[in-house]
């Protein structure tokens, strides 16, 4: 079965193939690809990981686990709210749109990094708003397209006896607020955003591959 569909934010497909064809599929592949000149070539993971870290696209097990809720991630536009059946977590769903999340999923553009001597962040870093902990990175990366490292991660608003407040958009990107991220003991100051930032695709949308027989 192929799907139309990536997790790299870029033109591609996703193949599900039974195991046995695999590797026939595999050099059928590769093979097309080298004899009509497409300039086909092995990414590999740590390809995919920097293209979907930099297009914002959270991971399951990685970025997301069964405790994160879609209004919590950025992904409450995929919630069917309207529909008239019920369904698994509406009702806590619901509750939650109504009366706010604690925590936010926020992608972080690392500054005053350098990338020859300076520690690269490979995630569980502490993430600092204001001067307070606010939370942990995830993911991280080199994003190739705006060549600085970025982290992905969720952050809280702590109150004093360290009570996880409401928050929202406002609380992260208006006010002034300031974020740092601790890598191996160093702060570094960081550019958030709370949606995917512009960067134009790879590939034109106006492109489309032979068939390949």
């Amino acid at each position: 079965m192929a799907m139309r569909l990536t997790h790299t934010a870029e033109d591609g497909w996703i193949l599900y193939i039974p195991n046995e064809y695999a590797l026939h599929v595999y050099d059928t592949l590769m093979s097309a690809g080298q004899d009509q000149d497409y300039g086909i070539q092995n990414a590999g993971y740590f390809a995919l990981r920097s293209l979907r870290i930099e297009r914002f696209f959270a991971y399951w097990g990685q970025d997301m686990d069964v405790h994160t809720t879609p209004l919590e991630c950025n992904r409450d536009f995929r919630v069917k709210f309207e529909m008239a059946a019920d369904f698994i977590g509406k009702e806590a769903l619901l509750k939650q749109k109504s009366q706010g999340i604690k925590r936010k999923f926020i992608q972080l553009f690392i500054q005053g990094h350098d990338l020859e001597t300076d520690p690269w962040p490979w995630g569980s870093e502490p993430i600092y708003m204001n001067g307070k902990f606010a939370g942990m990175t995830t993911s991280s990366t080199y994003g190739y397209s705006v060549d600085k490292l970025i982290c992905l991660g969720f952050v809280q608003d702590f109150d004093n006896s360290g009570q996880a407040k409401y928050i929202t958009n406002d609380t992260i990107m208006k006010g002034g607020a300031q974020f740092e991220v601790d890598i191996a003991g160093k702060w570094y100051g960081a550019r958030v955003g709370i949606l995917p930032p512009k960067i134009p695709p790879a590939v034109s949308d106006s492109y489309r591959p032979s068939t390949v027989h």
